[in-house]
């Protein structure tokens, strides 16, 4: 696979995630923040899209980058972004969260896994 397909693949992810928190926080956070959650929780939330959104358009515009420091430090940022979502998302399920963290646990790895095999 093509480090570009991995880009594409990272950005479209994050893209739905970031727009899924700004438009539906507490459902996007179902079995980690209860339904009746406050509205400064659902506020706080929905910060996070931004983050998302950016690693978003981070993605899509270096998905045509030639092979550059600047690309090499896009990789990483994406390694540690997606790895530690990984580790946050099982830790919560180990800590009662509930078994529904494993999904965005699974995909996290899978699209770190993606980017780590691509940029070799």
């Amino acid at each position: 696979m093509k480090l570009k397909v991995a880009f594409i693949i990272a950005a479209i992810y994050m893209g739905l995630i970031g727009i899924g928190h700004l438009a539906a926080p507490i459902a996007m956070s179902a079995g980690v923040i209860p339904a009746d959650a406050p509205a400064g929780m659902a506020a706080f939330i929905r910060h996070y899209s931004g983050l998302f959104l950016s690693l978003a358009v981070l993605n899509w515009l270096a998905r045509n980058a030639e092979d550059s420091t600047a690309r090499k430090a896009i990789v990483a940022a994406n390694l540690v972004a997606f790895i530690l979502a990984a580790i946050l998302d099982i830790f919560a399920v180990i800590t009662g969260a509930g078994m529904a963290g494993l999904a965005p646990a699974s995909t996290n790895l899978l699209i770190a896994a993606l980017i780590f095999w691509a940029s070799r």
